[in-house]
């Protein structure tokens, strides 16, 4: 799928993931739109500064005939900085132009051409994030990671939404940036009982 389902698109690929019997109460996606997040005034600033001194230290390296085992880790370093600076927005505009949304009356999903991702509708554990135009809704599922991470449940959860959670499985279930959040709450707190 080269580019975003429309609302009708939308709606018949989450039906047709659909149980038998489950009802669908909300179908929408992630704002097109909305590519920048909270983190992204420390990401961007830092990835460009990084990129640089890397960019910088390759040249000096190649021209100064190092080691090649020198200009391979530099090298990665580069592809690691341009990835943080530029090439998260292309995951993001991927993901944003191929996930679908929606809330049935047992389930949350998040659901594309290739893989249906999905959390129980009757899960308290929610809590939203909201600004003037977006809401995004996430449920607690990282709390597992605490011994994994230094930081824990919150050093995962700052790169939500930003392109760099390449393994979205590996944070929170998460609906982001969505621009009729009314609709979307009023399911949620319907399945909930919240």
């Amino acid at each position: 799928m080269g580019r975003a389902p429309g609302p009708d698109e939308a709606r018949s690929l989450v039906e047709s993931r659909l149980h038998d019997g489950e009802e669908l109460l909300w179908v929408g996606r992630s704002d097109l739109g909305r590519m920048f997040v909270h983190a992204d005034r420390y990401l961007i600033p830092f990835s460009g500064l990084f990129t640089v001194l890397v960019a910088v230290a390759l040249i000096s390296a190649a021209r100064g005939s190092s080691h090649p085992a020198v200009l391979a880790l530099l090298t990665a370093f580069l592809l690691i900085g341009l990835h943080v600076l530029a090439g998260r927005f292309i995951v993001k505009w991927h993901r944003k132009h191929t996930d679908v949304y929606a809330v049935t009356d047992h389930r949350v999903l998040v659901v594309n051409e290739r893989r249906v991702r999905e959390t129980s509708a009757s899960r308290t554990d929610w809590y939203v994030d909201r600004s003037a135009e977006h809401i995004s809704v996430e449920w607690d599922d990282s709390r597992h990671l605490d011994t994994l991470f230094w930081g824990g449940s919150e050093a995962v959860r700052q790169y939500a939404n930003t392109g760099l959670d390449l393994t979205p499985d590996r944070g929170n279930f998460a609906l982001y940036d969505v621009a009729d959040g009314d609709a979307l709450l009023t399911a949620l707190q319907r399945t909930s009982g919240r």
